[in-house]
């Protein structure tokens, strides 16, 4: 991964890689090089070391808490900590898609998550700051701050909104502490962009 679209998008490629495929080394090694240039002192950076040689563990523990195939433990998913009944897909859903189409992104058919799975919320903010980056480079600043500001107000209206009890639950249940040291920087990373 280069940090070719800054800070920003470099910090949310590095998250939503390890949400989307958490063991393979490509996602694992993006976020140990993402921590070694913005935060070499996290304990995280020393956690995701131990799972170089095989991070197949990582996913088995994403996966218990997140994914299933039982009762999930950390419901990964924007509607179930804001829908107030514990549901996916309802208009909190249809508003992340929203977001998404204002710059062409749809989620694809075959992908078995709605729009607001982390992972898919993660990758919108991604997309945001590397597009953001691309009309700064090509000196399109009204875009580049169109574009600043449809991140700013996503984390404040969506993302930033579900973020702690969802990293809170994951540093409750995981069972190693690469997914808690995971928790801890992704919300702080998160909470420090609110109403910024």
């Amino acid at each position: 991964m280069t940090n070719q679209y800054g800070p920003m998008a470099t910090a949310y490629f590095a998250f939503k890689s390890m949400i989307f495929f958490p063991s393979k080394r490509e996602a694992l090694n993006g976020l140990i090089a993402y921590l070694e240039s913005s935060n070499p002192q996290s304990p995280l950076l020393t956690e995701a070391k131990r799972f170089v040689e095989d991070p197949s563990e990582l996913e088995f523990d994403f996966n218990r808490m997140c994914i299933g195939p039982y009762k999930l433990l950390v419901a990964p998913y924007e509607a179930v900590y804001r829908s107030g009944n514990h549901v996916i897909n309802t208009d909190e859903t249809v508003e992340v898609a929203d977001f998404y189409q204002q710059i062409g992104l749809v989620i694809d058919d075959q992908f078995n998550e709605p729009a607001d799975f982390i992972g898919n919320e993660l990758e919108f903010l991604y997309c945001v700051h590397a597009l953001a980056s691309e009309q700064r480079q090509a000196d399109n600043l009204d875009a580049a701050h169109e574009l600043d500001a449809m991140a700013d107000e996503f984390v404040n209206k969506h993302l930033g909104l579900w973020i702690n009890p969802f990293c809170e639950g994951i540093k409750q249940h995981a069972s190693l502490n690469f997914w808690r040291e995971f928790a801890t920087e992704l919300q702080l990373f998160i909470t420090k962009q609110l109403h910024e």
